[in-house]
């Protein structure tokens, strides 16, 4: 890799925030059409229930692995990445649904302290207090910032598990709660700056389906009842949002697998020193 910071030569070290998604998006250029590839036969994949998410998750994880290898100067092609990860075919799906599972916990428990919070100040200063509207404003950033913090904590499990022997499901979310700890602040910037250069592109994905939901709750108001026309658009419209989803979710999730490989190089090494080259030699 050409990166100045990130060179296969170079002794792990630490790195920065900028020298993470840097390192990602630096991955994610020199092997755009290796890691693309992956990315769509993941789309496909996800399509088919329970089997296919399985095989999805765990092609977006040989993306990681297979960038992280190239981070330690030990090269794999794809089908080596791939058979490598096929037998934890299964452990990938439970590694998602339970992170999947703890996050919704998290996001709902925190909607709903945040709507007790509210509906008690509500019934003290009155709903129409202007206090009620700084106070909600306020909870939302918490709650986003709490959200953030335990999506970190749950970064990469699904690497872990395509990196290390002898871990399973359960074991690779333990070893990312391990891995990430004392290191949450600097996590979510990394988070927060990939999340930034993906969301344009999320916006541009969604702005047909907002725009065609508009119209169609407009003409209902009037009282007439959406037309044909207006259903033709709404159903055109959301075609074209769904082509534009899955356009992001095929470009966009390289990118990310490449930052949790970049992640999970800088922990380790934060926590465990060069050696850990040695140790991992034999993966898995």
């Amino acid at each position: 890799m050409s990166s100045p910071n990130l060179s296969p030569s170079s002794p792990i070290r630490p790195l920065s925030i900028g020298n993470i998604v840097s390192a990602g998006f630096q991955l994610y250029r020199s092997h755009f059409k290796q890691y693309l590839g992956l990315a769509c036969k993941a789309v496909l994949w996800a399509i088919i229930p329970v089997y296919g998410w399985a095989k999805a998750s765990t092609i977006n994880a040989a993306i990681s692995r297979l960038a992280f290898q190239d981070l330690v100067n030990q090269p794999e092609s794809t089908s080596t990445a791939r058979n490598q990860l096929e037998p934890k075919l299964w452990q990938f799906l439970v590694v998602q649904l339970l992170v999947g599972l703890i996050l919704f916990g998290v996001n709902f428990g925190l909607s709903i302290a945040q709507a007790i919070l509210l509906g008690i100040l509500g019934g003290i200063l009155g709903a129409e207090s202007a206090l009620i509207g700084l106070v909600s404003a306020i909870t939302s950033i918490v709650v986003l910032v709490i959200y953030i913090w335990a999506y970190s904590r749950f970064f990469i499990p699904d690497v872990v598990l395509a990196l290390e022997n002898q871990v399973d499901g359960t074991k690779a979310i333990s070893r990312s709660w391990e891995l990430t700890q004392g290191h949450v602040l600097r996590l979510q910037g990394v988070v927060l700056v990939a999340g930034l250069i993906t969301f344009p592109l999320i916006v541009l994905a969604i702005i047909p389906l907002i725009l065609a939901i508009a119209s169609l709750a407009a003409v209902s108001v009037t009282g007439g009842g959406p037309d044909a026309g207006a259903i033709g658009l709404f159903l055109i419209s959301l075609l074209v949002s769904i082509g534009l989803i899955i356009f992001t979710s095929i470009v966009t999730a390289p990118f990310w697998q490449a930052i949790k490989a970049a992640v999970y190089y800088d922990l380790k090494g934060r926590r465990e020193g060069m050696g850990f080259k040695l140790r991992d030699r034999g993966t898995p």
